[in-house]
């Protein structure tokens, strides 16, 4: 008779095997679709760093050197004032570490997972024209030169 019910009342929820299936499924499709996804984001991070070093700071200088007529002693409230944010897309403080009669020299820290971050940025910042100089420190940092004309 106990056989009986077992047969006839009907499965409720689903069995450890389904489950299991379930969650090996998902398991592979994150498998194959994160590392596409944080790579895009590696990318992104990478464009937005390198359109602040290429137009964010020298259009704050620029505009700082027309409100004053002097580069000389220029300091980093003067560039936050301008429009340039505190902290880069690693939430990482830049510092301006010096501003001579022609040239104001800023370090941008970089925190990326791409070994190469640093040195694709010194390489695409040397083509600007109003940089004077751009160098890396291994993929940690980007120095970077520019002009105050």
């Amino acid at each position: 008779m106990m056989q009986l019910k077992r047969r006839s009342a009907k499965q409720k929820g689903f069995t450890l095997i389904e489950i299991m299936i379930a969650i090996a499924i998902v398991a592979l499709l994150a498998a194959m679709f994160l590392p596409g996804l944080m790579r895009k984001r590696e990318d992104a991070k990478y464009s937005t760093a390198l359109t602040m070093l290429q137009k964010d700071f020298p259009q704050a200088i620029a505009t700082q050197v027309s409100r004053t007529n002097i580069c000389l002693g220029m300091v980093k409230a003067d560039l936050l004032n301008r429009g340039v944010p505190n902290l880069n897309v690693w939430n990482l403080p830049w510092t301006l570490d010096s501003a001579t009669a022609n040239l104001v020299t800023i370090s941008y820290p970089i925190d990326s997972t791409d070994a190469n971050t640093a040195a694709d940025m010194v390489t695409a910042l040397t083509a600007s024209t109003n940089i004077a100089s751009a160098t890396a420190t291994a993929n940690t940092k980007v120095t970077v030169g520019y002009r105050c004309n």
